[in-house]
């Protein structure tokens, strides 16, 4: 059996968008960050309590199992702009890159942009629009959806080859002395190291880039994050404005995890700045902080994704330092005017991918703990959860997959459809490229 995706159950409709859209300052602008006083966790009373076991919803309808690689594979990444129009991105044969898509009816794999498909490895799939159709490489290559094929929008660094391969880049020299390839995105080496060659696919540079990020707020504003490949790594955030790539500053000790949004005058990003919890807004013209909420016990925090949903609603999911040993999670919600815990979140959970409900809450998901949730007994990881901003309740997931891990949620506009994609890191090569869906 082939290690591409295989269609096991067929589907009547199916998803829809997941938002993810990333922003950035304009040139040369220095993000702000919440420092003392603006919205750092700060240490406080004891730990608030997680709450209670979330409650099983036997009325709710199962997930089901549409789609399954063979063997050495993990769909990271989905979107949907329609039942009959969604898109998901992922690993399968243990590196070979799959896009696919699903029409209505059946899930059809569409040729890459890439020739090799083994050289690249597809981590974000991000979109504004029908038409703004994004898929990004982790190593910030960047290519948009045109017609029935795409084209190359290089990242950071560089530029990408009309068969989506780096060309070769000159060796480290005096700035302007080569006239070989465009230097890394550390900037070492000038713009062109002595005695370089320049590539026939393309200027290299994009390869030192290790992608966290990526978001589309329009067709000049694409938003790219993460850290440089180099030693030392340093953060770096990044922005297409329609005609190139250019790295914007960020503030000595912050870093951005996750972008989130709504259009190019509203745009979320999230990570830390010096230990603790950091939240900045794009405004079209500059990043604002915005304070976040201390979390109780805390002496550190990190904010790791962020959901932007309307101007009234926005999630960010993190990560709270209560000890050296204790890690706790903890979900905050925008109303319009300020950032509030949303309550805590259930025991035993871990939680790494959030989507809409359409209704005011959240469909989670997370890394369950054993092949399928069933009826959340026994080896059940109740993997997939659902807030509706008062309580936690879970359904019942396929008990095909041990130990699955959700990388992204996706639901359709209607609201009828959710999409999980995600695989079983823990397996290694045995890891299946999977996605599920509800109805």
């Amino acid at each position: 059996m082939s290690g591409r995706l295989v269609t096991i159950v067929t589907l009547v409709a199916l998803l829809a968008a997941c938002g993810t859209a990333g922003r950035s300052p304009s040139a040369g602008e220095t993000p702000g960050t919440a420092g003392p006083g603006r919205g750092s966790p700060g240490v406080t009373t004891a730990p608030r309590a997680p709450a209670a076991s979330p409650s099983p919803d036997p009325s709710a309808p199962p997930w089901t199992q549409t789609e399954v690689s063979e063997w050495g594979g993990s769909m990271r990444s989905a979107v949907a702009f329609a039942a009959d129009d969604v898109w998901a991105a992922g690993t399968v044969d243990e590196g070979e890159t799959l896009i696919t898509h699903w029409d209505g009816r059946a899930w059809r794999e569409v040729a890459p942009p890439v020739r090799r498909r083994e050289e690249v490895f597809f981590r974000l799939l991000a979109a504004s629009s029908r038409d703004e159709l994004w898929v990004f490489a982790d190593d910030g290559r960047a290519w948009r959806r045109t017609g029935a094929g795409w084209a190359a929008r290089g990242g950071l660094g560089g530029t990408t080859g009309a068969d989506g391969t780096n060309g070769t880049s000159g060796t480290a020299g005096t700035a302007g002395t080569g006239t070989g390839g465009t230097a890394g995105p550390d900037r070492t080496g000038g713009t062109g190291g002595t005695g370089g060659t320049a590539g026939t696919n393309g200027t290299d540079g994009s390869g030192g880039l290790w992608l966290r990020a990526a978001a589309v707020a329009g067709p000049r504003d694409v938003w790219t994050a993460g850290t440089t490949r180099g030693d030392p790594a340093r953060p770096f955030l990044g922005r297409w404005d329609g005609s190139g790539w250019s790295e914007l500053p960020l503030p000595p000790g912050a870093e951005v995890n996750d972008l989130g949004a709504l259009s190019p005058r509203d745009v979320w990003a999230v990570g830390r700045s010096g230990g603790q919890a950091m939240i900045m807004h794009w405004t079209g013209e500059r990043w604002d902080p915005v304070p976040a909420p201390p979390v109780p016990g805390a002496r550190g925090a990190v904010l790791d994704r962020v959901l932007a949903v309307s101007p009234d609603e926005a999630w960010a999911l993190g990560t709270a330092e209560v000890s050296d040993r204790e890690r706790r999670q903890f979900l905050l919600r925008w109303d319009g005017s300020r950032w509030g815990e949303a309550g805590p979140l259930p025991e035993g959970t871990r939680l790494t991918a959030v989507e809409s409900d359409g209704h005011g809450g959240i469909w989670a998901g997370g890394e369950g703990r054993g092949a399928g949730d069933g009826d959340g007994g026994g080896g059940g990881g109740r993997t997939i959860l659902h807030f509706d901003g008062v309580g936690w309740t879970y359904g019942r997931t396929p008990g095909t997959q041990p130990g699955p891990v959700v990388n992204d949620l996706a639901r359709s506009p209607d609201g009828d459809l959710v999409v999980a994609v995600g695989g079983n890191p823990d397996y290694d090569e045995d890891s299946e490229a999977w996605i599920w869906t509800r109805r």
